[in-house]
């Protein structure tokens, strides 16, 4: 015999509590208190509560609505990937309700707070550190959720991602080829599934001990942990930096400390962001997320969760672009000495300091 449907008015009898009460805390509105609309989230949970989506939607007309999660939504990486997501789902007559995951807990509910009062359909969420604090408070919206970049399996299994162990592998692979062995890896702190993987892949492709240094997520923190790292192993050739803006700052530590690139230091970096790969003279060799590709795959994939379609995980490949900085192209053969580069390339990566210096992605 099946279970009776657990309603709102069960979970409000537990707790007693009123139903109003209760909407609110599972709808992420009213003024409730954080431990009261704990213990609702609970009880949720524990009773299995599920909102009927069927009368919700015969008793009031769909939003066509649907809710974005991303960090710093307006940066050249994220707001790729929100472009990429924006034309898929603007062709299917939806519109974007976006909010900015960087602020902590409390501003990420209240972004949610305020998609359950606009009744979004669905979200797309980057799951970083701070949403996995919320998510309780995100799946109560009971919609479904599709995640970009990296999965948390507390969020389920709609995801869209890159091969990143794949990708760690190839730049080793890439390096070894070009006859380096003294190689060293700059690194964000693995606090994500995507860094974690990468240097996983970089490593175990590599397979023997190298030097390893961390740094935060910025071009300036970045500069300062390529010092440490390049002063501390003067004998490495190479470096594969995990991401675009950990690498420009191992280029001007580098050039500072006398290094000709790529002759005496190579460098890789991660994501192809545009002040990486349109540098003068020394353009940057680096993995190009397919960025906007990844919002798009990820719109579709909502659009088929609503529509009832199953779907499963993508994951998509990033391709090595080569440049300047693992190949000498022409033109720093004919226009470069070692003085002369050096000269060049710190006012080429000094102005890029100068307008980027502060930017970080979380």
């Amino acid at each position: 015999m099946p279970k009776p449907r657990v309603t709102m008015q069960n979970i409000a009898d537990k707790l007693g509590l009123s139903l109003k009460a209760v909407s609110d805390g599972i709808n992420g509105t009213g003024h409730l208190s954080q431990p009261t609309r704990e213990r609702i989230l609970a009880a949720v949970r524990e009773t299995g509560y599920r909102r009927n989506s069927a009368a919700r939607s015969l008793a009031s007309r769909s939003s066509q609505l649907l809710g974005v999660l991303m960090p710093y939504a307006d940066s050249s990486f994220f707001g790729s990937i929100v472009a990429g997501i924006e034309r898929r789902v603007l062709n299917s007559d939806f519109m974007l309700l976006q909010g900015n995951i960087r602020g902590g807990s409390n501003i990420l509910r209240d972004h949610i707070r305020r998609f359950a009062e606009r009744d979004v359909e669905g979200v797309i969420v980057y799951p970083n550190q701070t949403v996995k604090e919320v998510a309780d408070d995100l799946l109560a919206l009971d919609v479904p959720i599709v995640q970009v970049m990296e999965p948390y399996a507390k969020l389920g299994t709609a995801v869209v991602m890159i091969n990143n162990e794949e990708s760690g592998r190839q730049a080793a692979r890439y390096l070894r080829e070009l006859g380096h062995t003294r190689i060293g890896l700059l690194t964000h702190k693995r606090t994500t599934w995507a860094l974690d993987s990468r240097c996983r892949g970089f490593l175990e492709e590599l397979n023997y001990e190298i030097p390893e240094e961390e740094c935060l997520l910025s071009i300036a923190d970045s500069y300062i942990a390529a010092q440490r790292l390049l002063a501390a192993h003067p004998e490495l050739t190479a470096i594969f930096a995990t991401s675009d803006f950990a690498a420009l700052g191992v280029l001007q530590a580098g050039l500072e400390m006398g290094r000709r690139i790529p002759d005496e230091l190579a460098v890789i970096g991660f994501d192809n962001l545009d002040i990486a790969a349109h540098q003068l003279l020394y353009p940057l060799t680096t993995f190009a997320q397919p960025k906007e590709e990844i919002g798009e795959i990820a719109g579709e994939m909502l659009l088929s969760r609503l529509r009832g379609e199953p779907i499963s995980q993508r994951i998509l490949e990033a391709p090595l672009i080569i440049r300047t900085s693992t190949q000498r192209s022409p033109m720093t053969e004919n226009h470069l000495t070692k003085e002369g580069g050096k000269d060049d390339v710190e006012r080429i990566v000094g102005n890029i300091f100068q307008t980027t210096g502060e930017m970080a992605l979380e």
